[in-house]
């Protein structure tokens, strides 16, 4: 008998149930985590957390943080918007993240800047036009593929025209190890296909792994050459293990 999937039930649920699934996995998973001493993030984490700022820029007026996690990207975001939004559809992973504050040197103003939010990222309980930025990394993946176009177009609602979406995930054609939550892996070629059908217009991305941005088209014709080769070692290299996209509406 093979080893047990924790989240068959998320992917065989009928819709109306996925949420409820959801939340509980997710809490059970971050309840382990409430009882341990905080860390800072690890070297790998904290240089992608400096691209991804490096791509927002400051002067912001408001960015939303899907599935926010504990809370290390949303801190490093202080500087870089009026408002911060950070939602996670656990619980605990929304009062750990409020927890580990204490990591950071920040002050007073600048936590005020934040707002932890319990919350779906397929059922965004925020006003439309809201925000200048959304940024999601290593969340996407998780949600079950028949979610995702609705959470897309969610995130198109509560951008302001002109607004961008940031998004971070494993490519589904990067040679990746299957892992039990990672429900929806695709490729460069079908993210922007599906964002555009929820209505973004402009897909950018890195060079390779580094500024500056250039049309998602790059990294698209690049994820077709290697499959077509069969070249494993060049994907990270070129950085397209991994799928960075700016999408604008």
């Amino acid at each position: 008998m093979g080893a047990i999937n924790r989240f068959d039930d998320l992917v065989n649920a009928p819709a109306e149930n996925r949420k409820q699934i959801a939340e509980r996995l997710y809490d059970e998973n971050y309840a382990k985590r409430l009882g341990q001493s905080f860390k800072l993030p690890r070297k790998r984490r904290v240089e992608r957390i400096a691209l991804y700022k490096q791509i927002i820029g400051s002067g912001n007026k408001g960015i939303l943080e899907l599935g926010c996690g504990s809370g290390d990207l949303t801190y490093a975001l202080v500087d870089s918007a009026k408002k911060i939004v950070a939602t996670d559809i656990s619980a605990n992973a929304v009062a750990l993240a409020e927890k580990r504050k204490e990591l950071w040197p920040l002050e007073s103003d600048e936590i005020n800047k934040i707002e932890f939010k319990p919350m779906s990222a397929v059922h965004l309980d925020l006003a439309d036009a809201r925000f200048d930025w959304a940024i999601s990394t290593s969340m996407i993946e998780h949600l079950h593929p028949d979610d995702v176009d609705r959470h897309l177009r969610e995130v198109w609602r509560v951008l302001e025209p002109g607004g961008n979406y940031l998004i971070w995930c494993p490519n589904g054609l990067g040679h990746h190890e299957d892992r039990d939550g990672h429900l929806t892996m695709l490729s460069y070629k079908r993210w922007t296909e599906k964002l555009a059908e929820a209505g973004f217009r402009r897909f950018r991305s890195t060079m390779s792994s580094r500024p500056p941005l250039v049309g998602a088209g790059w990294k698209i014709a690049l994820e077709t050459i290697l499959s077509r080769l069969r070249i494993k070692v060049l994907w990270s290299h070129l950085g397209v293990r991994n799928v960075l996209l700016v999408a604008t509406k």
